[in-house]
């Protein structure tokens, strides 16, 4: 089974992630901030990790740059309400695949997950 983590200051948002993936069978785990996830992610392997920018101890952009410079492959998905070229561009350019905007509706957010996991079946 793909499991995927969840990293996200919000519990309600780490909760409703969690509920949207395990309503199509799919594993979540959950962090509350970029340092919990970093420690989670050198413990186990995850399929698709999903991030929030603004976090307390390491930020999204720091959990992703920490990610790509130990050459994890993982997909990443940065979800944020900062809608901003700026933003979005420096998501991509720490090492993030995909930048979804919050709130994300149910159905682009799982189709976004599936979409991703699928190109990484190929």
């Amino acid at each position: 089974m793909k499991k995927i983590l969840i990293v996200d200051d919000s519990e309600m948002v780490r909760n409703f992630y969690s509920y949207i993936l395990k309503v199509f069978s799919m594993e979540s785990d959950t962090a509350e901030n970029g340092l919990v996830a970093y420690e989670k992610i050198l413990e186990s392997e995850f399929s698709v990790i999903i991030t929030d920018i603004n976090m307390p101890k390491m930020n999204g952009y720091e959990l992703v740059e920490e990610i790509r410079r130990l050459e994890i492959k993982t997909p990443i998905i940065v979800v944020s309400t900062q809608d901003e070229q700026k933003e979005i561009l420096k998501s991509m350019k720490a090492g993030a695949n995909i930048f979804l905007i919050k709130p994300t509706e149910p159905d682009k957010f799982i189709h976004t997950v599936k979409e991703i996991l699928r190109k990484e079946s190929v």
